[in-house]
């Protein structure tokens, strides 16, 4: 299960790059204020917020990149029943999640959770924290607008080595768990 849960992080990953490199992503600047930290990459125009307890800290994100529908099934080409945000990847602190386009999504590393739903959270050093048992709640949904709430564990995917690399090592000097809470996003196309 380890093996193919660090393969379908590998496989995400790698779509993520080549995602954002084709989209142009920008670099992000990073502000601190006691306990609220922000993150934006261009200020002004924008798709809209993520905003969250991280670990205790508030945490706003300011999204640049759209959310769009995608199958969450093994067939790419299968019937649209989820939605992907794509903000975040290993050069740009943001999040990305996939899930269900209508009620609660289970995201564990377990098969007790719902199958090919995610959430990832990228931190400014590129390092990779992923749903160990998070869930997502999808308020309202329409084509051109989506809100809803999130909350969970995620883990360091490279704490204990993972993919190996420069990165395995670098990842040890962060934590192995964060902690999301009161997490809501608000987007807009």
């Amino acid at each position: 299960m380890k093996k193919l849960l660090i393969t379908i992080l590998l496989v995400s990953w790698l779509l993520n790059i080549s995602c954002n490199n084709s989209n142009g992503s920008g670099k992000n600047a990073n502000t601190q204020d006691s306990n609220t930290e922000s993150s934006q990459t261009t200020p002004g125009a924008g798709k809209g917020t993520i905003t969250c307890l991280m670990d205790g800290k508030q945490r706003t994100f300011n999204v640049q990149q759209s959310f769009f529908e995608i199958s969450l099934g093994v067939d790419p080409n299968g019937p649209k029943d989820g939605l992907e945000i794509l903000d975040g990847d290993a050069k740009k602190e943001g999040f990305q999640f996939e899930f269900k386009k209508s009620g609660t999504t289970k995201i564990k590393t377990d098969a007790t959770g719902d199958m090919n739903c995610i959430i990832n959270y990228y931190n400014p050093q590129g390092i990779t924290y992923t749903g160990e048992d998070a869930i997502v709640i999808v308020a309202s949904y329409d084509q051109n607008h989506l809100t809803g709430t999130f909350s969970g564990k995620l883990v360091n995917i490279n704490y204990d080595g993972g993919l190996g690399g420069s990165t395995a090592n670098t990842a040890k000097n962060y934590p192995q768990y964060i902690q999301i809470t009161d997490g809501k996003f608000e987007l807009q196309k």
